[in-house]
């Protein structure tokens, strides 16, 4: 075939293709290269044709044959870009960004507009593939290309900003080039707004703040960014609290960064970053009435309210969180300030790791680790040991092992402390807080010559540590009485200790001891005890004797509110203390039922205290509750076995519920612990003296007799121990004078000789004689204590005498004598008394 038969069939594969005959065309396209194998035109033709027959591998290939005959030819190219484009072909997505490539170099001199439309296409597909370095710089070439064809501004600016939105989506995982090619894309997209300010220039801004913050090395852009969107938006919160954020974030809060937290505050007085950064600054500085402003009280508390109110607007703020801990840390609330470290190490977890939030990990740990080691029990030393075991570099930052230390002392494990503490001794002689570590684990072990000789060598090396003194203080208390009553010695250091640390709560405790127990000034012991109460209210030490030595200094007002406040944020189970002083002033005040509900608070606290169960009876009894009260009292004792009183009241409320015999067997068992108690000996002889009663109306008079008998035992007892008490006598009385129904036959009572005026052995008297001692017993009551009853029961019982002698026949001389005497007793000491007659008729006659 001849070149002219070559043109000619590659002419009528044009008009073919032209015709969507693509069959057609692939015929001519073949019959060229039978002639001439590597025809650029005919490739091309064949790869065009394939394509529209939908036979993108065959098109594939020969769109590359004719690129590798004529690689600086663009109709191959394009025929591949066009390829690729329209078919997913499996070799599409490696092929093409070469392909795109080619066309750029090819494009390059020859069509600009078209150049940039393909640099376009590459973009996107580098987008797609997240080839982040790859979009910046072909989007930079676009950028530079459009510039040098005098393109207008918004043109760029609109480049510019795309070129941003390309970018600032996955900031995270672009290279520094990168990031330095989109903040470059932020800061022209800004220079070309043509309306500044504006509700687009605004959110631009934003953004390019928001891409910045990403990325802590660039500190210095960001505050710039920030200060210049304030300049241009002063009304704007969003760049101050970005910038206030990240001046506290950075731990960079200066006088200027403080200033930006005023105004923020001014804007809203609920910015988060607003009120932190005030409140952390104001910590820092020391000066906490800067951070309250127009409040008169300079305290932590309010730098403490600052900050939570900041994180309530501003939650992930890891230094807010940290600095709160702070703040509680130095106010001794160290429960507070464990759950603030914890939320503050779970942001910085939620961050991921970086130099930045590696070093503030360490700065939670650490300030976490302390604060366990304040609550001193065994499991907050336990995870204290755990979290000192996640810093880095622990091992070797003496301050952190004095902690590790600290921590095995309080869990008990004094070996291990000590090793770390000799060790800390050799390698830091001249560290203060070795020495200290050294005086605390002596004092644990009551080495208080040696503790002492510590605490002044810790305090020649740092004389102004509060915790030094107070412990100085603590362990002069302990020595012995004679340093406890020095003035130069534990009073001294109590009162440096409060001087350095006005928050510190245990040394106004001890304060307060000192006061009450020592120098005997119960109105500044109490002020102390308040004053620890007011700073620490989970101290029950101070506040119970805050409250005892009000109640002492009859400032019941006083005490009441105490006890109210801590019981109105009381939670169930807990502030046992106040709620068993509050009930026992109410079962004093006799308001029963508040007292019950008091009672059973603090039993909900402590179901294991006796002394509660006994408070509980006393109220439940106060209100005639004796079901509920035995209940209590026989709980009590149950906790209590050598409490005789729990069993007293057990055996008191049988009694009054006429339960005689468990009552007789409880006084029984406390009579056994022990024999001189008179209580329950009176309860025995009332007890028996009821039985015998009751054994009269049923007419068993022998048993009465024995009942008597009983109770006259009891009874003497009873006075042998306590011969001053009027009623002991009165009821001896009672027992004598109540058998006058029984026939003299029956009545022989053994009665112990004390009780007639001997010094031992028995005596049995008969009916007369068991009256007349009756009545003897009656006036030994009356020398006592005179009262109406106690006169009235020996008149009837002169009565009964007479009764009996009147009876028997005996002589009238007598009989007259007993009468006059009754009628005596009757008109001149119980006068007016008309119904005495009708008190003194026999239950029965025989």
């Amino acid at each position: 075939m001849s070149s002219k038969e070559v043109k000619t069939a590659l002419k009528s594969a044009r008009d073919a293709i032209r015709n969507k005959e693509y069959k057609e065309a692939l015929k001519h396209c073949k019959t060229v290269l039978k002639q001439e194998k590597n025809n650029y035109n005919a490739w091309v033709f064949i790869g065009v044709a394939a394509a529209e027959l939908e036979q993108p591998d065959q098109a594939q290939s020969a769109y590359k044959k004719a690129a590798e005959l004529e690689p600086d030819q663009l109709l191959a190219w394009q025929g591949l870009a066009n390829l690729y484009e329209k078919y997913n072909h499996i070799n599409a997505k490696d092929d093409l960004p070469g392909v795109y490539q080619k066309l750029l170099d090819l494009y390059e001199s020859v069509d600009k507009q078209k150049w940039c439309d393909v640099c376009k296409k590459l973009v996107d597909l580098y987008y797609q593939e997240k080839k982040h370095l790859e979009v910046a710089r072909t989007w930079h070439k676009l950028i530079k290309t459009r510039q040098e064809q005098g393109a207008e501004n918004e043109e760029l600016h609109q480049l510019w900003r795309k070129l941003t939105q390309f970018l600032a989506e996955s900031t995270e995982d672009q290279n520094n080039e990168t990031q330095q090619l989109l903040f470059t894309a932020f800061e022209n997209a800004l220079g070309l707004s043509d309306k500044i300010p504006s509700e687009d220039h605004q959110v631009l801004y934003r953004h390019f703040i928001q891409s910045l913050s990403k990325f802590p090395h660039e500190s210095a852009r960001l505050k710039k960014a920030c200060e210049g969107m304030i300049n241009i938006y002063p009304t704007v919160q969003y760049p101050l609290e970005v910038l206030c954020l990240h001046l506290i974030e950075s731990g960079n809060l200066t006088d200027e960064g403080q200033q930006y937290c005023c105004r923020l505050v001014e804007m809203d007085s609920k910015s988060g970053p607003g009120l932190i950064g005030l409140g952390i600054k104001a910590l820092q500085d020391k000066k906490y009435e800067d951070a309250v402003r127009n409040l008169t009280e300079e305290t932590l508390f309010f730098v403490i309210v600052f900050i939570l109110l900041g994180l309530k607007e501003s939650p992930v703020c890891t230094s807010g969180w940290y600095h709160l801990a702070e703040a509680q840390v130095k106010m001794h609330r160290p429960k507070e300030a464990v759950l603030s470290c914890s939320q503050a190490l779970k942001i910085v977890d939620n961050l991921g790791a970086s130099g930045n939030s590696l070093y503030q990990r360490n700065l939670c740990l650490h300030l976490k680790a302390e604060a366990l080691i304040k609550l001193s029990d065994y499991d907050s030393s336990e995870e204290a040991i755990r979290t000192l075991d996640q810093i880095s570099d622990a091992d070797n930052i003496p301050g952190l092992l004095v902690l590790k230390s600290l921590a095995y002392r309080n869990k008990g494990s004094f070996d291990e402390a000590a090793k770390i503490m000799e060790d800390l001794l050799s390698s830091y002689p001249d560290l203060a807080e070795v020495h200290a570590l050294e005086a605390l684990i002596h004092f644990t072990k009551k080495d208080y010559l040696q503790a002492e000789k510590c605490f002044q060598r810790a305090l020649e090396k740092d004389t102004e540590v509060a915790e030094y003194h107070y412990q100085l203080g603590l362990t002069y208390w302990f020595m012995g009485e004679e340093t406890r009553k020095d003035k130069t010695k534990a009073l001294t250091h109590f009162l440096k200790a409060a001087r350095l640390d006005t928050y510190m709560g245990k040394v106004f405790c001890y304060l307060g001891h000192y006061y009450r127990d020592v120098v005997g000034d119960k109105n500044r012991a109490r002020g102390c005890y308040r004053k620890a109460f007011e700073l620490d209210d989970t101290d029950a030490e101070s506040g119970a004797a805050a409250v005892d030595l009000s109640v002492e200094l009859e400032d019941m007002e006083m005490a009441l509110a105490i006890l109210t406040t801590v019981t109105q944020k009381a939670s169930a189970g807990t502030a046992k203390w106040a709620w068993l002083r509050r009930g026992l002033y109410y079962l004093k005040a006799g308001q029963h039922s508040q007292a019950v509900a008091d009672l059973q608070a603090a039993l909900r606290a402590d179901p294991k205290d006796f002394n509660c169960w006994e408070s509980l009876g006393e109220a439940y009894l106060s209100r005639g509750g004796y079901t509920t009260a035995l209940k209590s009292f026989t709980k009590a004792s149950e906790l209590n076995p050598e409490s005789i009183y729990s069993v007293f009241k057990v055996a008191a409320i049988q009694q009054i519920l006429g339960k005689y015999k468990e009552a007789v067997a409880q006084y029984q068992m406390i009579i056994k612990k022990k024999e001189d108690y008179v209580p329950a000996l009176k309860g025995l002889g009332e007890c028996h003296l009821m039985m015998a009663k009751a054994a009269l109306v049923d007419y068993l008079d022998g048993k009465a007799v024995d009942y008597i008998e009983k109770a006259l035992e009891y009874f003497t007892c009873a006075l042998q121990h306590r011969a001053d008490v009027s009623c002991l006598w009165k009821l001896a009385g009672d027992a004598c004078t109540c058998l006058y129904a029984v026939a003299p036959s029956k009545v022989n009572v053994h009665v112990l000789g004390v009780l007639l005026g001997q010094k031992e052995g028995k005596q049995v008297l008969k009916k007369n004689e068991l009256l007349h001692l009756g009545g003897r017993c009656y006036g030994r009551a009356l020398k006592l204590m005179s009262t109406s009853n106690t006169w009235c029961d020996l008149g009837i019982n002169y009565y009964r005498q007479a009764q009996h002698l009147a009876e028997t026949g005996s002589n009238m001389n007598d009989l007259k004598e007993l009468l006059e005497k009754s009628l005596h007793v009757w008109y001149w000491k119980l006068c007016p008394c008309s119904a005495l007659f009708h008190q003194i008729n026999p239950v029965r006659t025989n």
